[in-house]
């Protein structure tokens, strides 16, 4: 009987996982490429052609608060018109009452990414996925190795245990996994599909 005991919910997540690097395809040649992020940085870089491009993963936006004269009320203004951006004070209207006033701009930092996968691609490059396919026309995929092996070493089980934890309501990494992966029915073909792509 094999049995395997469950990880952390945030494991695998996509941020968790940027650190050590998502497997993804690379634009130009098509073959296995890596994104990696820490809190400054996003990279890629494919390992077969050399291809790299890097950004930073914090942006600025701009807004003006305030408190109005004329109703009292604390407002804050998002500033979207990048030619008032560099000014320090702007007039800007309350958004309770329209009463205008001077205001001081601004910068504040915001993370740039959202820590899911959509249409089988990562948020930062919107990179394909290296380890991606479809059962029974679901998508099914991998952020990594790491990942991959955790799946089909989850599902191919026969005894899935929680990990030990105080706290009796604590979440899994099954959690994040969608039912029809989970569904007896599906797993032996999912896992042959994980296996095939591990080959890659």
């Amino acid at each position: 009987m094999k049995r395997v005991t469950d990880k952390a919910y945030y494991t695998f997540s996509v941020s968790a996982a940027a650190r050590s690097g998502l497997a993804v395809k690379c634009p130009k040649c098509g073959k296995a490429g890596l994104v990696t992020a820490d809190k400054s940085n996003v990279s890629f870089t494919c390992t077969s052609c050399g291809t790299s491009k890097t950004m930073r993963q914090t942006a600025y936006c701009y807004e003006v608060e305030n408190l109005c004269v004329q109703c009292g009320r604390f407002y804050r203004v998002h500033i979207f018109d990048c030619k008032k951006q560099p000014f320090p004070v702007l007039e800007v209207s309350c958004p309770y009452c329209g009463a205008q006033m001077p205001g001081r701009v601004q910068k504040k930092a915001c993370c740039l990414h959202i820590d899911r996968i959509k249409g089988g691609r990562e948020p930062f490059f919107r990179l394909k996925l290296w380890f991606l396919t479809t059962y029974r026309g679901k998508p099914v995929w991998a952020l990594n190795r790491a990942h991959l092996i955790y799946l089909i070493d989850y599902l191919s089980a026969d005894l899935r245990e929680k990990p030990f934890s105080p706290h009796t309501t604590m979440r899994t990494q099954a959690d994040q996994l969608p039912t029809f992966m989970k569904t007896a029915k599906n797993r032996a073909g999912i896992v042959k599909c994980l296996k095939k792509m591990g080959r890659t």
